[in-house]
């Protein structure tokens, strides 16, 4: 049992602590799993996020089959036990953005991966004059927070966006003009030339910590 424990967790955490937050079955669906406050995924959030999958279905029912095998398993035993996961399994249908409780708790969800080349078309969305931000601003993220912050602008959903935006500007010093979805289309043009930029001349940031 606790050599399964140890391999059904150690498999989704080591993938998804990796540079493409998805387990090989998840980017073979095209998923990866991402912080909902567009900041980069912390290993503590993928440990959490697993860790109650051990509680949402895996402990009752490995219960469950060994009270069935020692012929244990009564009716209240088995209602018990499938209805606990039934609770969690079905939970997703009763809140707005579809989250199991794993995510919930770790400040995470799991998004569609956008193939093709990285926000060409979002940074040549827009022909208005664009904000303009101080270098300090641009320094705090890197690659995997711009592919993090695409996927936002992708989803389109306003409380992501005013989500991530309020970090951006809490974290640069920025002032809030109340058009979230502006400033970060932005944000993203500026935070996409300054590592074009960046890698003309042989810098590359893999992500704010680089």
């Amino acid at each position: 049992m606790l050599g399964f424990f140890a391999l059904r967790n150690g498999w989704f955490a080591l993938f998804e602590m990796g540079g493409r937050g998805a387990t090989p079955g998840k980017r073979l669906m095209g998923l990866r799993v991402v912080a909902r406050d567009g900041a980069r995924l912390t290993g503590g959030a993928v440990i959490a996020r697993n860790a109650m999958r051990e509680i949402e279905v895996f402990l009752p029912l490995s219960f469950l089959m060994s009270q069935a095998v020692q012929g244990l398993a009564d009716s209240f035993v088995t209602i018990f036990a499938l209805g606990w996961s039934g609770i969690f399994l079905f939970f997703p249908l009763f809140n707005r953005d579809r989250l199991r409780i794993g995510d919930l708790l770790a400040g995470t969800w799991v998004v569609r991966t956008v193939r093709g080349e990285l926000g060409a078309d979002l940074v040549v969305a827009s022909e208005r004059a664009r904000r303009v931000f101080p270098e300090a601003a641009l320094d705090l993220y890197g690659v995997y927070e711009l592919q993090t912050l695409e996927e936002v602008l992708r989803s389109g959903r306003e409380d992501a966006i005013a989500t991530v935006a309020a970090t951006i500007r809490r974290k640069a010093g920025l002032p809030d003009d109340h058009d979230d979805r502006g400033f970060l289309d932005d944000y993203y043009a500026a935070l996409c030339g300054r590592l074009e930029r960046g890698l003309l001349v042989g810098r590359r940031r893999a992500d704010k910590f680089a």
